[in-house]
């Protein structure tokens, strides 16, 4: 931090952690979510806390302070959301096929303290973190709130991984220039995939700011993700972040459109060499062939479609790809969606797809439905997220990781008390035209012969 405090940073954080945790409990949920948000993409400062008391579970239990705070006012700790029973289905669906994976190694059930367990729990803090966000009911002003924090901590991300890579020399491609920055083990793919989908979400949030100064952040924020994500090196967020920005300018900003094809023409004389060295790489035309990231990806696929024919209906087991290292030392299909089909199936794959088209079909709706303009670009932020996550997942993992997608789920919660607000404004604004007005009553007409 620059100010000689580091050694103060995790004391400091733990007590905020307990202070949090007891707030949450006894007085304003929601205290609970403003605190973990930081803490979600920033990974290497939550993990500060590692060597304290429960530090290792600080997520889990600020999560459980706020359900234990919402018991505690009489609220619903499962709110209806246009999620709730999909996510139910989706938890049980996984954890049967954790069970089952336990049967194809022959290892014990997977119960807690087993490590394959853990990852499961790990895996569903994030649909949890959906369902919590909405249950503390968060007002449109406290949404504000959320989003404000979001924007903060990308940027101190951005500042942190600008303050180490900018001094690099990227005048040639080299691996040794990858870095994953404040997201840990995610790595540099897993911070380009955030920086994809954090800066497509900015760019929503500015087509609809009608306050010009916030524009301008937005802007400016999704410009600095931008660059973070060039030096990234990654060719899969690249091209994830290339969706994202023409969904939304197809739906909402067409500028974006023509600033896509300005780039199409000029990325070259725009990006440094190791970019250009990195997207060149892919494919040598003169010996015709892929590089060797390339090639084992395709090996990786091939293997996993071969997989799949073995148990096509339930799969292997959830986690159980990691433990097979068919390829190499490789522990992941380097494509999210064909690791769900070798893990659970079709019947699997056809339940993530599901929920992946109710992610984006409920926020693109509330984008189309709403008349308030921070409501809609919740919306639409939330559709263009899921977009540019699902284009990122086509190149490995970037699903279970909570330091990538966890502001989608946030946003997911925040999208469901939208729909609530929305309700509400449309409901009121009905029992208005339906109720007779003062002067009415007085002169004894009815609404419609008042008029």
């Amino acid at each position: 931090m620059h100010f000689g405090l580091e050694p103060y940073i995790a004391p400091l954080e733990f007590a905020g952690f307990i202070a949090v945790f007891l707030l949450s409990v006894f007085w304003r949920p929601i205290l609970g979510i403003y605190f973990l948000l930081p803490l979600i993409p920033l990974q290497t400062i939550r993990y500060r806390m590692n060597s304290l008391p429960l530090g290792e579970s600080v997520v889990g239990i600020i999560l459980l302070g706020v359900l234990l705070g919402v018991l505690r006012r009489g609220q619903p700790i499962l709110p209806k959301t246009p999620w709730t029973k999909l996510l139910l289905f989706y938890a049980l669906l996984t954890y049967v096929s954790l069970v089952m994976g336990s049967f194809y190694f022959g290892r014990p059930l997977p119960l807690p303290g087993d490590v394959r367990f853990g990852v499961w729990q790990d895996y569903m803090t994030m649909p949890a973190l959906l369902l919590l966000t909405a249950a503390v009911s968060p007002t449109k002003q406290q949404m504000k709130y959320i989003v404000l924090i979001m924007c903060l901590t990308t940027f101190a991300l951005d500042h942190s991984y600008w303050d180490v890579v900018s001094g690099r020399d990227y005048s040639r491609y080299s691996d040794d220039l990858r870095e994953g920055g404040g997201m840990g083990y995610a790595g540099p793919n897993g911070l380009a995939a955030f920086e994809a989908q954090i800066a497509t979400f900015m760019l929503v949030l500015a087509g609809f700011e009608r306050k010009i100064i916030l524009r301008i952040g937005y802007y400016l924020l999704a410009g600095f993700s931008a660059v973070c994500l060039v030096y990234s090196l990654s060719r899969g967020g690249y091209v994830a972040f290339v969706v994202g920005c023409l969904f939304v300018g197809i739906l909402k900003q067409r500028k974006l459109l023509v600033l896509l094809a300005v780039l199409y023409f000029t990325w070259t004389s725009v990006v440094p060499q190791a970019v250009q060295d990195r997207v060149a790489m892919s494919y040598d035309e003169q010996k015709g062939t892929l590089d060797h990231s390339s090639e084992t990806r395709l090996t990786l696929w091939e293997d996993a479609v071969e997989m799949f024919h073995s148990s096509p209906v339930l799969g292997t087991g959830f986690n159980t790809y990691a433990y097979m290292h068919r390829i190499g030392n490789y522990e992941d299909t380097h494509n999210y969606f064909l690791k769900v089909l070798v893990e659970t199936g079709i019947i699997g794959l056809l339940t993530f797809f599901w929920l992946l088209v109710k992610t984006v079909r409920t926020g693109y709706r509330l984008y189309r439905k709403t008349t308030d303009p921070f409501l809609a670009s919740l919306g639409l932020g939330l559709a263009a997220w899921t977009v540019t996550s699902i284009v990122a997942n086509c190149f490995g993992d970037r699903w279970t990781f909570l330091q990538i997608n966890g502001y989608m789920w946030v946003l997911g919660g925040l999208v469901s008390q939208a729909w609530v607000i929305e309700r509400s404004t449309n409901s009121e604004t009905s029992e208005e035209h339906s109720v007779p007005s003062d002067s009415s009553i007085v002169l004894g007409t009815t609404p419609s012969q008042a008029y």
